[in-house]
């Protein structure tokens, strides 16, 4: 990945960030964070990563439908060429965080299960 696009993908980040924390669709409004933007080569596209406190599929609909206001930011602050065109998915590493800790849980759970029955 070259300078320039970790440079974009940086500057995106926080456009992006900032407009989501302004938005005031009850879908979004303070429940979802900006984790990361990954653009494609040529900077017409970019993927727009993030977490959800609740609802991540609400979410995602609440941020396309924000597409268009957010991509008018990005034109307004930034000195493209083109403005890309923004793809919401949550984030996996949050995912797969959530996935680790309740199975941690249920491991807790079981295993304090299993000291209660040695312990009659």
């Amino acid at each position: 990945m070259s300078e320039r696009t970790r440079k974009v993908e940086s500057q995106l980040m926080e456009i992006i960030g900032e407009e989501v924390d302004s938005l005031s669709d009850p879908r979004i409004h303070g429940l979802v964070t900006v984790t990361g933007v990954r653009v494609s080569p040529d900077l017409g596209h970019a993927t727009v990563y993030y977490s959800a406190m609740e609802g991540a599929e609400e979410a995602r609909e609440g941020l396309q439908s924000a597409a268009g206001r957010i991509q008018a930011a990005i034109n307004r602050q930034m000195h493209l060429k083109r403005t890309p065109k923004l793809a919401f998915e949550p984030d996996p590493a949050v995912e797969r965080a959530e996935k680790i800790e309740a199975a941690l849980k249920e491991i807790r759970r079981h295993g304090s299960e299993q000291d209660g029955q040695h312990h009659r």
